[in-house]
């Protein structure tokens, strides 16, 4: 009997065990992989999926639709077939699940190279539908120092801004960004162009992937780029990271981590050696919370101490229209007193005046009688002669 009751416990708790397990399982991050077009296995998908086990991973080749992406934390779209034109079905699919709140959207983008130029409108059709700045313009950057042979294999440099430094650590050598396009941004109707160094047009984007020194602007395929000139040289982005509203992230990249020409999941191009995979990896553990800060602390603050400077700046301009209408209230009130002191002034004369028209009516009664006599006698005198 005691076997029998030792046996039903082990049993009970191995039943537990495994339902804890797949509990565990169930609880993993989704992350939805938009192979747009994709016909066929690819391997570096493959290696990515199964290097990054510590998420669920799904992955659409067809149409985009809000059943199959609304459960997903974090969306990777690479459009695979050039060939494909993204509808608007497929954006109100895409915003929609964006708008749950507390998602990562990963946009991959591209150069003007030849037919790559095809997968620029779909690119920014997806960030402009999500409200996001980010914009893939409209030309190649290249790298004339940091490369793999050639200046359009860029070896691009990871060095994010302070505030994202961690997506950097692991990851001690560049990652392949073969023939990329360039980051720039969309802002009040205005192309800006968003340099690997030095100040930024806004606040709320920061920047993850450049190029060296050795950076510069080709173009091929018109139209002219809309954010930097051609030849232009210098540290350009080339990918960059928008925190949005509602805990929401949007992920630029120029060049994909799989298919393309060549993704960035790889360790070594014409015997350069990279750090795709780790890069990768941190940029997909980070989107669904599971590295670092997905939304860093030091950007709560700052929204924190902007809301509050808002609220500061309100209260100020309805201090200045309460102190504007006391000032008004305040002239009204001295003209009112003017205008009661003029009126006291005139009811004063006016009684001045009845005072002495009052204190003038015994002299003018006694001058009448005494006219009166006079008249009377003088009456008297002339009938008295004529008698």
């Amino acid at each position: 009997m005691r076997k029998i009751l030792t046996g039903l416990i082990v049993l009970s708790l191995l039943l537990l065990l495994v339902s804890a397990v797949h509990v565990a399982r169930a609880e993993k991050p989704l992350v939805v992989v938009v192979a747009h077009g994709l016909l066929e296995e690819d391997i570096q998908l493959t290696y990515m999926m199964g290097n990054i086990t510590e998420v669920d991973w799904k992955v659409i080749m067809e149409t985009i639709t809000y059943e199959d992406i609304k459960d997903a934390d974090m969306l990777i779209y690479v459009q695979v077939d050039t060939g494909i034109e993204i509808t608007d079905e497929e954006l109100a699919a895409i915003k929609k699940w964006f708008d749950q709140g507390g998602k990562t959207l990963w946009v991959t983008g591209e150069s003007d190279y030849k037919g790559d130029h095809l997968r620029i409108p779909n690119t920014n059709k997806i960030l402009e539908a999500v409200g996001s700045v980010l914009r893939n313009d409209h030309a190649e950057a290249v790298d004339r120092v940091s490369n793999c042979g050639a200046s359009y294999r860029v070896a691009a440099l990871i060095k994010p801004d302070p505030e994202l430094a961690y997506l950097g650590v692991g990851v001690g050598r560049p990652v392949l960004f073969h023939g990329p396009g360039i980051v720039a941004l969309y802002v009040n109707g205005e192309w800006k162009p968003l340099y690997g160094i030095g100040d930024k047009p806004v606040e709320n984007v920061y920047r993850i992937a450049i190029t060296s020194e050795g950076g510069a602007i080709s173009e091929f395929v018109e139209p002219l780029p809309y954010a930097y000139e051609v030849g232009e040289e210098g540290v350009f982005t080339l990918m960059a990271a928008e925190f949005m509203d509602n805990d929401n992230i949007v992920i630029l990249s120029v060049e994909a981590p799989f298919d393309h020409y060549r993704g960035m999941w790889t360790t070594e191009y014409h015997e350069v050696e990279l750090d795709g995979p780790a890069f990768v990896k941190n940029i997909v553990l980070w989107g669904v919370g599971l590295y670092g800060e997905r939304i860093p602390e030091v950007l709560k603050l700052r929204k924190q101490v902007s809301t509050l400077e808002g609220k500061v700046s309100s209260l100020e301009s309805e201090l200045e229209s309460v102190k504007s209408e006391r000032d008004t209230l305040a002239s009204e009130l001295d003209k009112a007193k003017s205008r009661i002191s003029e009126l006291e002034g005139q009811v004063s004369e006016l009684q001045s005046e009845l005072e002495a028209v009052k204190g003038a009516q015994p002299t003018y009664l006694g001058g009448g009688l005494v006219v009166g006599l006079i008249i009377g006698l003088a009456i008297g005198y002339f009938v008295g002669r004529r008698k």
